[in-house]
């Protein structure tokens, strides 16, 4: 098959690995992590520009691929146009890093004290308080824009995340294992006075997004169907 992808940068490692032995030919267009900032002004208009850009090309393909799940609803109401969209049947990008709902949902009972998660992508593509924050360029930022009495005000509100975790979590898959993002997050930990623990990830649900292995985990947006949010374990459905 042709594949055309539409990922999050935040899996950007994960997904170059996963394509580079697929075999079907899957080209990628990387969307910016911050659009997760404000998922349904921001993250679902984007997507849709980008599903229709690919529509208007002249260079059909089999299906377009999601690396993305429902994103605190980001990708409900998503439409498919010429070409049937694919989405995995996830909750956000920790599930997908993980490799399945069964153990995401085993973390979420085990550590209800509330657990801040890295992944190689967390750390190099999203810099917010915890994940390559550099609070002094952030500051800068304030200040120019709101002043300096403002500026410190809003430093303090954004590194008050912490009172909300009570773990560091980091998601590392084998084939990506690395000393320098372990190094990071035990730091963050420490600074943030919280547990630190170090996970292994699996590549399951990737891995069948990128090989085409569609099987109920994922739901198929047939042309002129869109995305919607069905409440159930099923999580979406197309309408």
């Amino acid at each position: 098959m042709k594949l055309k992808l539409i990922g999050c940068q935040v899996f950007l490692r994960e997904l170059y690995l996963l394509c580079a032995h697929s075999p079907h030919s899957v080209q990628i267009r990387w969307m910016p992590t911050d659009l997760h900032t404000r998922p349904q002004t921001d993250l679902r208009p984007a997507l849709q520009r980008e599903i229709d850009r690919i529509d208007e090309e002249d260079d059909p393909c089999d299906a377009i691929i999601l690396g993305y799940g429902l994103c605190s609803m980001g990708t409900v109401g998503l439409k498919a146009g010429k070409h049937p969209l694919i989405i995995p049947r996830v909750h956000d990008c920790i599930t997908l890093l993980l490799g399945s709902r069964e153990k995401y949902q085993e973390l979420f009972d085990k550590y209800s004290g509330g657990v801040y998660w890295y992944s190689p992508g967390w750390i190099e593509q999203f810099k917010e308080p915890g994940r390559g924050y550099d609070e002094q360029a952030k500051y800068m930022e304030y200040v120019e824009k709101y002043g300096e009495e403002n500026a410190e005000y809003l430093i303090e509100v954004e590194k008050s995340w912490i009172q909300n975790y009570s773990l560091a979590a980091l998601i590392e898959w084998p084939q990506l294992k690395s000393d320098r993002f372990d190094a990071f997050t035990r730091q963050a930990a420490k600074e943030g006075d919280l547990e630190y623990l170090r996970l292994v990830g699996e590549d399951t649900l990737m891995k069948k997004l990128v090989f085409g292995e569609w099987d109920e985990s994922f739901l198929r947006v047939e042309p002129g169907q869109k995305i919607v949010y069905s409440a159930d374990e099923q999580l979406m459905e197309a309408e």
